[in-house]
């Protein structure tokens, strides 16, 4: 008996459909009734709360970004989930900030003045000319009146006899120098070399010349004689004044040592040859100062200088003169060829 209860108990659970919902209650549109009472308003916020924090918590956390060990900055490389972008670097934030204005904080203006808007100054150049006369016959002490380069190369009668000194011929010279420090912004140190040339021609004497000719001189041949002196000197340019305040005056002073190669040839081309047939070929050592002043011509147009230097890195361009003191005679010694000479100079001098 007890059994058969059970059983239709269990059959009498089977045939009720729990998965089956009631119908909801549809509220009635009458007047007064209890399903329209605004009471039912704060459930639907509740229900709206609810639903957020639903939506909320359906939502993952963002996976955090991976960074690199040894930097702490977020790492290029590392693999991130999908539409999560890196954060700007503090590099990054910086320069799209004001990049003009961190940068020109970041640097700290060498010089004053004017010159703190210039590029950087490690280079000049000058071109140069003037008179030149090389003192081969400062040593002679022979029995003639006129020593062995006077008498070839010297002022002549209408015979070819020498009659006095010869004139002084027009010298070219470059000079290239590299600025390699400024103490203190008050002038460039450097190391300049100089290189100039200098040529001389005129007929040659005759070796026997007859003396009832007209001319102790050959209308054939002739005899050139060339010399290059070159000098590497230490060179300061007190350029303080100029940069600061606007005096266009920059004095300067160089120093060093020199060398001069010469050699003499005649109408044929060809070395020429003493009596002992030794040829006319050498090279001398010797020493070399220059002092002069520049005068700086930014002064004229200053606009026009900033545009220069901005396109072409050009500082500053010169006028100037100076005076040069050489001995270039193997330091004194009374056999040496000497090539040294006092003479000044006047060119145009860029600095960039």
């Amino acid at each position: 008996m007890s059994t058969t209860l059970a059983t239709l108990l269990l059959l009498g659970e089977l045939t009720t459909s729990p998965s089956t919902p009631s119908a909801p209650e549809t509220a009635t549109d009458e007047p007064g009734t209890a399903d329209n009472v605004n009471a039912d308003e704060p459930p639907a916020a509740d229900a709206d709360a609810d639903a957020d924090a639903d939506a909320d918590a359906s939502v993952s956390p963002p996976a955090p970004t991976p960074t690199s060990e040894s930097t702490g900055e977020p790492d290029p490389w590392a693999e991130r989930p999908k539409n999560q972008q890196l954060p700007p670097t503090s590099e990054a934030v910086g320069r799209q900030a004001n990049p003009a204005l961190s940068e020109a904080l970041s640097e700290t203006p060498k010089k004053k003045g004017y010159d703190k808007y210039e590029s950087p100054q490690h280079f000049a150049l000058e071109l140069k000319f003037g008179p030149y006369l090389p003192t081969i016959d400062r040593n002679y002490a022979g029995p003639d009146t006129f020593g062995p380069y006077a008498k070839v190369f010297g002022k002549t009668d209408d015979r070819g006899v020498t009659t006095a000194e010869p004139k002084s011929g027009l010298m070219p010279a470059l000079a290239f120098e590299w600025q390699f420090i400024n103490p203190a912004g008050i002038g460039p140190l450097g190391i300049g070399y100089t290189f100039s040339f200098f040529r001389d021609s005129a007929k040659a004497l005759l070796a026997d010349p007859d003396p009832d000719a007209d001319s102790i001189r050959s209308e054939a041949d002739s005899t050139v004689f060339w010399t290059m002196p070159m000098a590497l000197q230490l060179v300061y340019r007190l350029e303080f004044f100029a940069d600061r305040w606007r005096v266009p005056i920059v004095p300067y002073a160089k120093g060093g040592l020199a060398w001069a190669l010469w050699w003499s040839k005649d109408g044929d081309g060809n070395l020429s040859r003493n009596s002992r047939g030794e040829k006319a070929l050498g090279g001398v050592w010797g020493w070399q100062i220059n002092a002069g002043g520049m005068l700086q011509l930014d002064f004229l147009e200053r606009g026009t200088s900033r545009n220069l230097d901005r396109t072409s890195g050009i500082n500053h361009t010169y006028l100037f003169g100076e005076f040069q003191l050489s001995r270039i005679d193997n330091f004194g010694r009374k056999e040496s060829v000497s090539l040294g000479d006092t003479t000044w100079f006047v060119g145009l001098a860029l600095e960039f």
